[in-house]
């Protein structure tokens, strides 16, 4: 099966103009048969409530835009999008092919100012067979271990959209090597990480001010994991590929965890400053979103 990875520009805004910026990539991707694109796709990565009038009432025109692409490039098609349900703004994600959509993800633990937070599933059933999706933050976590463990896949997905210190290249690498590793060593299926490359927009939080602070951006580093398949030359700086043969698969060794972690690193940050900035942004949100 020919995939493609499209590491999106998160400088360019707008649903409209995003959504003709990727069909123009996919139009001149060779033979595509599944595109894999990153986290908050079609609304660009965004860090505060602005990215609210992008919102998608129950992933509407998402799904025809994602069906559209499917049918006209013989494709399937995995996109992030900003979710609205029931008042409520979901981080999500799901796949297509031009008769449906198979599934739809929401990010767990979405960005507490601005998403709703919740243990949401994993696993979308596709022709293809089942395919885990972890958006960003999630693929580090128990949560998402729990919802696989026990399941046969053909794929994993981490679709990012990831800011990080482009100072310490050389690190983010060595984690999402870690991360995505264990995975396909575990699984022995192909492993997917796409992120998007930009400027930092506007971040709630004191985290966020952090990262702000710190001169953070989206670095992409989008990389293919699998130890079988032909890499395919994307044709354009936007993508790579591969050709592989999927098969569902048992997990078949066990993954360490370090409490609901899946890495030991910045134990201390996640516990005295992100819970509560997490804590404070589920008040905000709460407040916010009743206007």
């Amino acid at each position: 099966m020919r995939i493609y990875c499209l590491e999106l520009n998160n400088d360019i805004k707008g649903i409209t103009a995003r959504e003709e910026y990727i069909e123009d990539l996919i139009s001149r991707l060779d033979r595509p048969e599944l595109v894999v694109m990153p986290e908050l796709a079609l609304p660009g990565y965004m860090g505060s409530d602005e990215i609210w009038k992008y919102a998608d009432d129950n992933g509407a025109r998402t799904s025809k835009w994602a069906m559209s692409m499917a049918n006209l490039y013989k494709t399937y098609i995995a996109v992030g999008y900003l979710e609205k349900h029931d008042n409520d703004y979901y981080n999500s994600y799901m796949i297509a092919d031009s008769k449906q959509v198979y599934g739809n993800i929401r990010k767990s633990e979405g960005e507490s100012y601005i998403f709703r937070r919740g243990e949401f599933p994993n696993i979308i059933e596709t022709p293809l067979g089942n395919i885990a999706v972890a958006i960003c933050y999630d693929s580090r976590r128990r949560h998402f271990y729990e919802n696989i463990r026990n399941e046969e896949l053909c794929l994993i997905l981490f679709p990012h959209g990831s800011p990080a210190d482009p100072r310490k290249i050389k690190q983010e690498i060595t984690v999402n090597d870690l991360v995505c590793g264990i995975y396909q060593q575990a699984y022995d299926v192909p492993v997917f990480y796409v992120n998007s490359v930009g400027r930092l927009n506007k971040m709630l939080g004191c985290t966020g001010r952090m990262m702000m602070r710190a001169g953070f951006r989206l670095n992409g580093l989008t990389k293919i994991y699998s130890k079988t398949g032909s890499i395919l030359d994307g044709g354009i700086k936007e993508a790579i590929g591969i050709d592989v043969d999927l098969d569902d698969k048992k997990i078949k060794q066990e993954i360490k965890f370090y409490g609901d972690d899946l890495t030991k690193d910045n134990w201390l940050f996640r516990k005295l400053v992100l819970a509560t900035d997490i804590k404070r942004g589920i008040q905000f949100y709460e407040a916010k979103k009743q206007g």
